[in-house]
């Protein structure tokens, strides 16, 4: 209960600075007592407290003031529980929130990871694919190298194979002819000279030796 209008200190306050005796006077604790007892005396009065009961329907007892009050403190009640209510629905859907994000990021965490694993294999795939094309280019290049060499050391082998006979023909060429001319000189020395009738020699003409 609050005070009222004669328990203010300010009613017994002013009628003590209206005294033209205490006009100047300080206030002091021991002038507490005598204020309060003085606004405590004009304020509760029994006229003054029955209307305060019948005003907080205390005395006499309103039915429809506690009806009323019953019907505030149920609706009081209802609001209170469904604001309780709604506080546990917004932290479950937070933590569900929060679960959720948590899962979203362990997904995206993992698709990340993943990613990286594939393209980490296909490199290392597109390496060993391009380090055997260069092994099989190089062993290309010198199968070329080593057919040509044994082309070469073939076509050689037989140039020297070649070369005695071609000599050995060109020295019984050389014996042959040497050999027809001896036996052409000899046979023309050899050979009587032409004598006519009476003993003369006769001398062919050149076409006809």
């Amino acid at each position: 209960m609050g005070y009222t209008s004669p328990l203010h200190p300010q009613a017994g306050l002013t009628t003590i600075l209206a005294l033209p005796s205490l006009s100047l006077v300080l206030i002091k604790k021991g002038d507490f007592f005598p204020l309060f007892w003085k606004a405590w005396r004009s304020s509760f009065k029994e006229e003054i407290i029955l209307k305060s009961f019948k005003a907080t329907s205390i005395s006499p007892f309103n039915l429809e003031g506690s009806k009323d009050a019953q019907k505030l403190s149920r609706l009081l009640h209802h609001i209170s529980v469904q604001n309780e209510l709604l506080h546990h629905e917004i932290n479950g859907l937070k933590e569900a929130l929060l679960v959720k994000k948590k899962k979203a990021a362990k997904l995206y965490k993992e698709k990340i990871a993943e990613e990286k694993r594939v393209a980490r294999e296909a490199a290392k795939v597109a390496k060993e694919k391009e380090r055997a094309e260069k092994a099989a280019e190089r062993a290309r290049k010198k199968e070329a190298r080593d057919a040509a060499k044994a082309l070469q050391l073939s076509k050689k082998g037989k140039r020297k194979a070649l070369q005695p006979s071609t000599k050995s023909n060109k020295r019984q060429k050389h014996v042959v002819n040497a050999v027809a001319t001896e036996e052409a000189s000899g046979a023309a020395s050899a050979a009587p000279p032409t004598t006519t009738r009476r003993g003369r020699n006769v001398k062919l003409p050149s076409k006809y030796q």
